[in-house]
């Protein structure tokens, strides 16, 4: 049993001052102020020398391609260049497992001491996680889980719950009756999965009918665009769109500015466009789950496990849920400016 493996009565208060406590060496690393009595290149130098060989995390995901990914990259990078460590950043484009699992193995054989896993098809990562923790390799998992795997810690979105409170809110602002379309971008993902089940559930309890799930390709706006088109030609009674990914949010409104459509749409993420949007009233609401938070914080924690010896994060399920952010015209402006960085 390595060190990281032992479990303890870890809880959030603890983690956000070992946090709090990186965070400090990392913003006194960039304006070259001293921290804790020690410059910060003290500090790394100093754990450079007790631990006595390369520190090299990474981050594996499925659909780099999606631009929703680009602030969980940042986040992840951020943190490796805060800490003075290698973080690789990489994965597939196509939510080809097969590859991925192939990429993950490579890196647990090359030294890597943790890996971050943004899944795709949950259960066929089980044996290579258990492999790879049996070989004294933390794993943890972001935005898209693999539960029943063994892997440390999930940082992400209670998908459920944040697709309830998108359901009643689109009832709410549909007046609690009539059809509504949802859309689906990764079909067989155990996050779209808990999604579309939480979506559901939702739009039932404010009264209205879900009359469908569309599948969506988020690599090509054309075919978001058509498929968006299609779903209104289907459903001329419809009564609101509840889109379940980031570009599907994105060509909805795009296709309720170009034809005119007035029904409510809450989507999902915060893509720029959305966001604008949103700002241009083409797009009601949004709900974000903190992209950057879900690259940067597996990072951070994996370092005080790895490196420093902290006690393992005891939470129920291994959850650590990052809060629900909804976006609407009223509170849209901050967001514009915070997400600017990732604009595409």
């Amino acid at each position: 049993m390595t060190e990281y493996d032992k479990p303890n009565g870890f809880d959030r208060r603890h983690f956000g001052r070992l946090l709090g406590l990186a965070g400090t060496i990392g913003a006194a690393a960039a304006i070259g102020a001293p921290a804790l009595a020690q410059p910060a290149e003290d500090w790394k130098g100093w754990v450079g020398k007790f631990y006595g060989k390369p520190i090299r995390m990474a981050v594996s995901c499925a659909g780099t391609t999606n631009p929703y990914f680009a602030p969980l990259k940042a986040g992840a990078e951020d943190a490796g260049a805060q800490l003075g460590i290698e973080m690789q950043w990489g994965g597939v484009p196509d939510g080809n497992t097969i590859n991925q699992i192939a990429q993950f193995e490579q890196l647990v054989n090359t030294g890597f001491q943790a890996i971050v896993i943004v899944a795709f098809e949950p259960d066929a990562w089980i044996a290579p996680v258990k492999k790879a923790m049996k070989a004294g390799v933390l794993v943890l998992t972001a935005n898209n889980d693999t539960p029943k795997s063994g892997r440390e810690l999930y940082f992400g979105q209670d998908l459920v719950a944040a697709a309830v409170a998108q359901g009643e809110l689109i009832a709410k602002l549909a007046g609690g009756k009539g059809k509504v379309a949802m859309t689906n971008c990764a079909p067989g993902s155990l996050a779209l999965d808990l999604r579309v089940q939480g979506a559901k559930q939702g739009v039932q309890q404010g009264g209205m009918e879900a009359v469908g799930v569309y599948n969506t390709n988020p690599a090509d706006m054309a075919s978001e665009l058509g498929t968006i088109q299609d779903i209104f030609k289907a459903h001329p009674d419809l009564a609101a769109m509840m889109p379940l990914c980031g570009p599907d949010t994105a060509a909805a409104g795009l296709v309720r500015k170009n034809q005119g459509k007035n029904i409510p749409i809450v989507g999902t993420d915060l893509l720029y466009q959305t966001l604008q949007l949103i700002k241009d009233g083409h797009i009601d609401a949004t709900i974000g789950q903190q992209p950057y938070l879900q690259g940067y914080l597996p990072i951070m924690y994996a370092y005080q496990r790895v490196v420093l010896g902290a006690p393992r994060l005891d939470l129920p399920g291994g959850n650590y849920y990052l809060a629900n952010e909804i976006v609407t015209k009223d509170n849209v402006d901050q967001y514009l400016i915070r997400e600017e960085r990732f604009r595409g």
